[in-house]
């Protein structure tokens, strides 16, 4: 096995064809395969094509049996084909079938030109109607049927019922940090903040964490609005552009409010905007563990009202930008934004009702490890960017365009 290849992982798959550690020494054996080819790249780039290949004979694998058997297939023909990925079949089908055939393809990416982006980055909007039905806010109408909001709400973590005027008040609150999930194995839901099953009879089934406060996170248009009415960026004209963007948000006396707004140029891959904000209400939980924002770094907030005149303007969230984001009805929400040119990757890579998370698409698409420990608003930005890059054709690293 070789000694440079550090870093070299498999691809995550919600069913995995074979145990981790058969894929892991297997993976690497098709790396050395590829490095003996002498195909004309650098070993990151080869370490790619190696997880690349690996995932798409996984994907097609049906038991450990299937899976030994294809990847044997693929590393014999490697060497009787020349690394010519024409040649080369797996379950019948060509191996590089959903690309460009040539057995560079996965090395190389053809530079692009600004106009052949923008027509593919304006066929991958996607319609508002859609939006909606994932909870976008696209209009500022006020059901008729709507009634006033109650003081009551269940809390975000623990789920009990409290009065939202209170909710400054000392009490208790005990729940998980991290949402259940299943075992296959055990065949029983368990929380991996602790390893706890929901089936325990131990307390610790109900929390392994301890608050002072319950919260809650509003949804809907009327309950938002509470806080402050949404801007509407078709009233902005300005030039076209293409910005990545990420929110960081915190819980607070108001609800679930922004505390940070991150903004990146697809284009030229710089951060154009990266700044702490003020929330409305009284700061309960910054989330730390997902938000990676720390109470000093309150410190620095800029009042949310300012962040909007700063970012709604002419040269930069106008009705012309193309918004890119990964659950983006998430930070238009809080951020109280209503804008129609939206390219949002859980949408666009969702499986039937299933939406993947950012962290396995960018490992699954860029084999890229984000969020190892406190979230990043600028690197979930960059990565949801890199991830539409990948999916057009467009190579990462360019940054000059014609």
């Amino acid at each position: 096995m070789s000694k440079h290849n550090t870093g070299l992982m498999p691809g995550e798959l919600k069913t995995q064809p074979a145990p981790f550690q058969d894929r892991y020494k297997i993976l690497h054996k098709l790396f050395d395969q590829l490095t003996r080819c002498r195909l004309k790249a650098d070993t990151s780039r080869l370490k790619r094509m190696a997880i690349e290949l690996e995932l798409r004979v996984a994907k097609v694998s049906t038991s450990p049996q299937s899976y030994r058997f294809h990847m044997s297939i693929l590393l014999r023909d490697l060497v009787k084909e020349k690394a010519n990925f024409k040649k080369i079949k797996i379950a019948g089908k060509q191996i590089m079938s959903n690309t460009k055939t040539s057995s560079n393809s996965l090395i190389n990416t053809k530079t692009r030109d600004k106009d052949y982006v923008m027509q593919k980055l304006t066929d991958m909007l996607i319609d508002p109607k859609i939006l909606e039905k994932h909870k976008y806010i696209m209009s500022r109408i006020i059901p008729d049927d709507y009634t006033a909001s109650s003081d009551y709400a269940n809390c975000e973590r623990c789920n009990t019922k409290f009065k939202k005027s209170k909710i400054m008040l000392d009490t208790l609150c005990t729940y998980h940090p991290q949402k259940k999930i299943y075992n296959k194995e055990s065949k029983t839901h368990m929380f991996p903040c602790c390893g706890e099953s929901t089936t325990s009879t131990s307390f610790m089934r109900l929390g392994c964490k301890k608050a002072e406060h319950h919260v809650f996170k509003n949804d809907s248009y009327p309950e938002l609005r509470e806080i402050s009415d949404f801007l509407k960026t078709s009233v902005i004209d300005g030039k076209e552009n293409v910005l990545a963007l990420d929110c960081e948000m915190a819980f607070t006396s108001k609800g679930f409010e922004m505390v940070r707004l991150t903004i990146v140029d697809f284009f030229t891959c710089k951060v154009l905007f990266d700044e702490i904000v003020e929330p409305f209400g009284d700061i309960i939980d910054l989330n730390t563990l997902f938000s990676g924002i720390h109470s000093e770094d309150m410190e620095q907030a800029i009042p949310y009202l300012d962040i909007m005149d700063r970012i709604l303007t002419t040269d930069l969230i106008n009705r012309n930008s193309i918004l890119i984001g990964h659950g983006l009805e998430n930070d238009l929400n809080v951020m109280r934004i209503i804008h129609e040119r939206i390219i949002d990757t859980a949408i666009l890579f969702s499986v039937g009702k299933y939406k993947t998370s950012l962290k396995n698409l960018t490992f699954e698409t860029l084999s890229e490890k984000i969020q190892t420990g406190e979230h990043d608003s600028s690197q979930d930005a960059i990565a949801t960017m890199n991830v539409i890059k990948k999916k057009i054709g467009v190579p990462i690293e360019q940054v000059k365009w014609d």
